[in-house]
């Protein structure tokens, strides 16, 4: 597998989410073609082990969407809550909104 850089110029689109009552922003950055290539996330409280964890965890997602891994596949393979729809973590939730993200391209 080759990984597929980025521009140095992106598109990109932030929002913000919430997840187990704690509110996020995340940053989505798009190849020219529409397809995102990397996600940052912000909401965890500033040197604390959820942030270390969240942004090892936007890293380890870009790499993935960078070397040709679907989106839905990420979303496919994370845990899910009883209801078999919501995300376990805001891991499986920022694979959510990369499966569903696309800039008109």
């Amino acid at each position: 597998m080759t990984r597929a850089s980025l521009p140095s110029r992106r598109l990109n689109e932030t929002t913000a989410f919430s997840c187990a009552g704690i509110l996020y922003t995340v940053t989505i950055g798009f190849y020219p073609d529409g397809r995102p290539g990397e996600v940052f996330a912000d909401g965890a409280r500033t040197g604390s082990m959820t942030d270390a964890v969240l942004d090892d965890a936007c890293i380890a997602l870009s790499l993935l969407l960078q070397f040709g891994v679907e989106p839905a596949a990420l979303v496919h393979s994370m845990g899910r809550s009883g209801d078999g729809r919501t995300p376990a973590s805001v891991i499986g939730a920022l694979a959510d909104l990369l499966a569903e993200a696309r800039h008109g391209g």
